[in-house]
């Protein structure tokens, strides 16, 4: 039961974001409301029957039927967004972390397929966002890009876990337990502040070294081909305007 409502989460996702998406549990786990919001408002837009009213009666009742597609896949992903704390997905595998080689598709074809929507600056919220966030508001990747460059990313940092054991703060058992903890908490650092075997301040010191052990998305979509370097560092200096404005 659990795999077919996967595979109908998967088609939906299809759907909003196009056939040629590559698709992972990954994704679903990566997936923010905003994106599939954003995603399903293009979608409308461009599919609405009453962009076609006078078209043939065939090809009327075809968008009718496309719209409806859109409207059941939005309506599954939002349920499944709205209730994501409670679902235990099946843990991907583990990468060892890689800082040799840059990350390159094995299928170039992808990166001529993700080419993003031209989206309005307006629809950068007012809020502080991270580069990729930012860069992706910014109508400069498509989001299924932004997902795999975070998957990318994630993969090429140690776990928390790891951290914390390198540094005697844990042992194997305190992390196989608060891998294992159920609960609303999906992160790995609340639920070991849950289990009170590290405080909020060991968390912090954790997070800041493993981001500072990661590299930027900013490499993942200049060697994808997304953009230049330029424009990944311009954007970068945006995004460091977009914050500072907001903190004042």
């Amino acid at each position: 039961m659990q795999h077919s409502h996967n595979n109908l989460l998967l088609q939906a996702c299809r759907t909003l974001f196009g056939q040629d998406i590559v698709l992972s549990q990954n994704f679903l786990a990566y997936l923010q409301p905003d994106g599939a919001k954003i995603a399903y408002r293009s979608q409308v837009k461009a599919h609405h029957p009453d962009r076609f009213t006078n078209a043939p009666p065939q090809v009327r009742e075809q968008q009718t039927e496309r719209f409806r597609d859109i409207h059941q896949a939005y309506t599954l992903l939002k349920d499944f967004l709205d209730n994501r704390q409670k679902i235990r997905f099946p843990k991907a595998p583990t990468a060892r972390p890689r800082t040799a080689q840059p990350y390159r598709s094995p299928h170039p074809q992808h990166r001529q397929a993700t080419q993003p929507s031209t989206r309005s600056q307006s629809l950068i919220p007012n809020i502080p966002l991270e580069y990729g966030m930012f860069v992706y508001y910014s109508g400069k990747i498509a989001y299924h890009d932004l997902i795999r460059g975070l998957i990318w990313q994630r993969k090429q940092r140690p776990s928390i876990g790891t951290i914390a054991r390198h540094w005697g703060w844990l042992n194997e058992q305190q992390v196989n337990t608060i891998l294992k903890q159920r609960g609303p908490s999906q992160r790995f650092g609340k639920k070991a502040v849950e289990l009170k075997h590290l405080r909020p301040h060991q968390v912090e010191s954790l997070l800041t070294h493993q981001r500072s052990r990661q590299r930027r998305l900013g490499h993942y979509f200049v060697n994808e081909g997304l953009m230049s370097q330029r424009e990944a560092d311009e954007l970068a200096r945006k995004l460091k305007q977009h914050n500072a404005r907001l903190r004042r």
